[in-house]
């Protein structure tokens, strides 16, 4: 086998210099620990934010008492790109090990490493069209980082500020009708309308004619990938671009969603978001709104609750506590939202640059529902929105020019809305909520 392998290394190297073809090879390798958190069913799970819960089911995931756990984790990703022609043709491959727990056994971080872990994350071809670029295959998606923003397979077309593309995120596999298929089409034209002002403008109609059949949304996941073989025709409009002005930059995101589900449920979500931030000293004093829209009746035909496609919203411009950060694989939310229930943030952050190898950084913030979290116990009913006040801090340090290590921390003093979560339900939030993270990063 080595004979083998030596022998094809030697021919493409041979061969390369004939075929003027380059050769790069890439790795993001992450190492990540969770130094504690004291309420891990809730912190420390795959995210399960979305999922839609009937008010007399609402799941137990923090306890009365602490439930502390600390592990550590790899997610590695390594990625080639070959191109030929100057550059007009260009292949990527990338694979990944992504979220194997130190010792689990099921992933491969058990004795011996065995286990089959490796997926791949993109496959696609680049190359040169009419004074633009086409991507064709398997290749990340990036519509808007509070839409849409993971991989997909489909077409891609980029040339100057115009970019169209299809993109089929689930097929049907037991029937010949394309229209069973849930498809994308978007479009989007960027402007630049002075030196340092950017506006994006773009649309997204996902389709499906499938014929499953769904008595209720209890029990359903409320993000677009997850309502794949059902009935749908959502159109999402949007707006986003950012600005500078001397020490001054502000960041935006305006989207407006309508449409059909299930033929007779009218889609009618909305979104918002606004960075508005100036440069101070060795660093930047930034405050963050965002409004995604709520629902508060899902059994009323109108769905006015604001969904994403496929995204992961990250804990350096949110919340520690609930969204994705040093742990890429555990935490309570991807979405920009809690279940159908919308999501309001107010955050203000300072960050700073105490040298060319250190970061350092804190937040506070406070967030709530866009409507009420209802549920029972079977005796009363409550209801409520407010999630509650959150600390961050968080730095980051470069040991090389190639390898950071990094550590953030959170405290959520917890308000009555995740009270919806605890294991008994007396309509107070009983207990806070505390995260502890770090990694180490290695990209090249």
């Amino acid at each position: 086998m080595k004979r083998v392998v030596t022998a094809l290394a030697l021919m493409l190297a041979m061969a390369a210099p004939a075929l003027a073809v380059e050769f790069e090879f890439h790795g993001d390798l992450k190492t990540e620990i969770r130094i504690n958190s004291n309420q891990s069913a809730f912190t420390g799970q795959k995210e399960f934010a979305a999922k839609l819960y009937a008010k007399d089911d609402a799941p137990g995931k923090i306890s009365d008492d602490d439930v502390n756990d600390s592990f550590m984790s790899f997610k590695y990703r390594l990625w080639t790109e070959v191109a030929s022609d100057d550059g007009a043709v260009k292949g990527v491959y990338a694979i990944e090990i992504g979220g194997t727990h130190f010792g689990d056994a099921d992933k491969g971080g058990s004795f011996s490493g065995d286990g089959k872990t490796v997926e791949t994350r993109w496959a696609y071809t680049d190359f040169a069209l009419a004074d633009g670029r086409m991507k064709v295959g398997l290749q990340p998606v990036k519509v808007n980082q509070f839409f849409w923003g993971e991989t997909a397979t489909g077409v891609d077309y980029k040339v100057g500020n115009f970019e169209a593309a299809w993109f089929r995120g689930y097929e049907m596999g037991d029937t010949d009708s394309n229209a069973e298929d849930l498809d994308a089409f978007y479009l989007r034209y960027n402007i630049k309308p002075a030196e340092d002002v950017k506006i994006g403008l773009f649309g997204v109609w996902q389709t499906s004619d499938a014929s499953g059949d769904l008595d209720s949304l209890d029990g359903q996941t409320w993000k677009v990938k997850k309502l794949a073989g059902y009935d749908l025709d959502l159109y999402t409009l949007g707006i986003d671009g950012g600005m500078k002005s001397g020490a001054f930059f502000a960041n935006w995101d305006l989207m407006y969603q309508t449409g059909d589900f299930m033929v007779d449920v009218d889609f009618g979500g909305y979104f918002a978001h606004i960075d508005l931030g100036a440069k101070l000293g060795n660093g930047k004093l930034t405050y963050t709104f965002w409004y995604a829209s709520g629902d508060d009746d899902r059994e009323d035909g109108d769905l006015d609750a604001f969904i994403a496609t496929d995204v992961d919203i990250k804990a350096d411009y949110s919340s520690v506590v609930l969204f994705q950060g040093l742990n890429s694989d555990q935490y309570f939310s991807a979405d920009p939202y809690i279940q159908d229930k919308g999501f309001m943030i107010n955050r203000v952050a300072y960050d700073a640059k105490v040298s060319d190898r250190l970061k350092v950084g804190a937040a506070a913030m406070y967030m709530m529902t866009a409507e009420d979290m209802e549920y029972t116990d079977g005796t009363y009913d409550y209801a409520d929105d407010s999630i509650g006040f959150e600390i961050d801090v968080y730095a980051k340090y470069k040991m090389y020019k190639s390898l950071e290590l990094a550590l953030a921390a959170g405290y959520l003093m917890t308000d009555d809305a995740l009270d919806f979560y605890e294991d008994d339900h007396d309509g107070s939030a009983d207990e806070d909520i505390y995260v502890i993270t770090s990694r180490i990063r290695y990209k090249f």
